[in-house]
């Protein structure tokens, strides 16, 4: 009697999550070439003032305030890995198009409109895949081993950015064709990566409520959880006020106070970056150690909110790199075990659409940052873009703690 053919096993967590890694570098070095690349041909390239410039990066972001909860829900509804092989191949379209324009027309072919038009489109594709890839995390964390597994994803993300940012600092010598055709050449070899990884279980089957009760549903959810909603809040505050400085307020300060160009932007970002991948590889040893993962949070968070201060007196260049670095340690240590607290205590049904909140945070909140910190530096200038955000991160630190149980809350898996 013939019987039906099994489908093939899938790849144990033990040989999916260094797959898993492998497709993760492939994202974060090109996000890494674009976050240096695409200020550079903004502030340096076009010659853009402080208004324009917290505009255009607030493009690259914008598309998380729609996208990033759609995409958790497409995620929660759909088969992750295949989502993610198709966002690779997406990803890859904005930087080709780019470099072919930049190749047959030069320089002056660049324009500020159509930096808009490319920041859009790699932001709504960002969008989509950065909840599709935490869903997948779970699936291939190795049993027992999830905080750890969030420690190196996260320490490997920084280190793709790192390395990007180390390409991306020949953009003054090489212009900027090849680092585009690298950015979409990796991208595109990410694919043999993710197409290698499980399937995650099926959903159960049932209905499916409409786009907006489905993402009421996961902010009801993070709602309801003590631990998830304050780390969240948290978390939003992380991309309006550190996110927005960071990406609109310091290419400036680093062109108009230190005269620098690409490279120097480039070490002010590798020694931000360089300092989160040594605080997240510390925690991949201390993952299952800490319990008190609020805390953790909430002094890193505070410590960002010093350094904003102490950069805003605009020291010598060296110092305003180390304090990055400094910066970068308290980042490493928020990103990692914020995002640690909510992969743990989300249920699996609602798991895309929580990461999709969380990183809601970073990216939603950080066109709002952006703007507002271009707008107030063209303003009042670089000092107050920066002394404004780090008072109000205080201000807003001070009430969760107040209104939560952040700083004794417990998390293990």
């Amino acid at each position: 009697m013939d019987q039906a053919k099994s489908p093939p096993p899938s790849p144990d967590a033990s040989s999916a999550f260094p797959v898993y890694l492998a497709g993760l570098g492939t994202w974060f070095v090109p996000l890494g070439i674009q976050m240096v690349l695409f200020p550079w041909l903004v502030a340096v390239v076009l010659r853009m003032d402080a208004f324009a410039v917290g505009v255009a990066q607030a493009a690259v972001m914008a598309p998380s305030l729609l996208f990033l909860p759609l995409g958790g829900l497409v995620a929660d509804r759909g088969n992750p890995r295949r989502l993610l092989l198709l966002y690779h191949m997406l990803y890859a379209a904005p930087p080709l198009a780019l470099a072919a324009l930049l190749w047959s027309g030069g320089e002056g072919a660049l324009s500020y409109p159509l930096l808009i038009a490319y920041g859009i489109a790699a932001g709504a594709i960002g969008a989509f895949a950065i909840p599709t890839r935490d869903a997948l995390l779970p699936v291939v964390a190795p049993k027992g081993a999830l905080p750890r597994a969030v420690a190196l994803a996260t320490a490997l993300q920084f280190g793709g950015q790192l390395l990007g940012i180390g390409f991306a600092s020949s953009a003054d010598r090489f212009g900027a064709v090849p680092l585009l055709l690298l950015h979409a050449g990796m991208v595109l070899v990410g694919c043999f990566a993710v197409k290698k990884l499980p399937d995650p279980p099926p959903h159960p089957p049932g209905a499916h409520a409409g786009f907006w009760r489905s993402v009421g549903e996961g902010v009801s959810a993070a709602a309801k959880s003590d631990q998830i909603w304050p780390v969240l809040l948290l978390n939003f505050g992380v991309g309006v006020f550190y996110v927005g400085p960071f990406m609109a307020v310091l290419p400036l300060v680093v062109r108009d106070n230190y005269q620098g160009g690409a490279l120097e932007l480039s070490y002010v970002n590798l020694a931000f970056w360089a300092a989160t991948i040594v605080a997240s590889m510390a925690l991949v040893g201390l993952a299952r150690r800490f319990t008190l993962r609020g805390r953790l949070i909430g002094v890193a968070v505070m410590v960002g909110a010093g350094v904003l201060f102490a950069m805003a007196t605009l020291p010598p260049f060296p110092v305003f790199v180390a304090l990055n670095f400094v910066w970068g340690i308290g980042a490493g240590i928020t990103m990692t075990q914020s995002r640690t607290v909510v992969q743990i205590v989300a249920p699996a049904t609602h798991r895309a659409r929580l990461m999709s909140l969380f990183q809601l945070g970073l990216s939603g909140g950080g066109p709002i940052g952006a703007f507002l910190t271009g707008t107030i530096c063209s303003v009042w200038g670089l000092k107050v873009a920066m002394l404004l955000p780090a008072g109000a991160m205080l201000v807003l630190i001070g009430i969760v703690l107040v209104r939560s149980r952040l700083w004794t809350m417990r998390t293990v898996e």
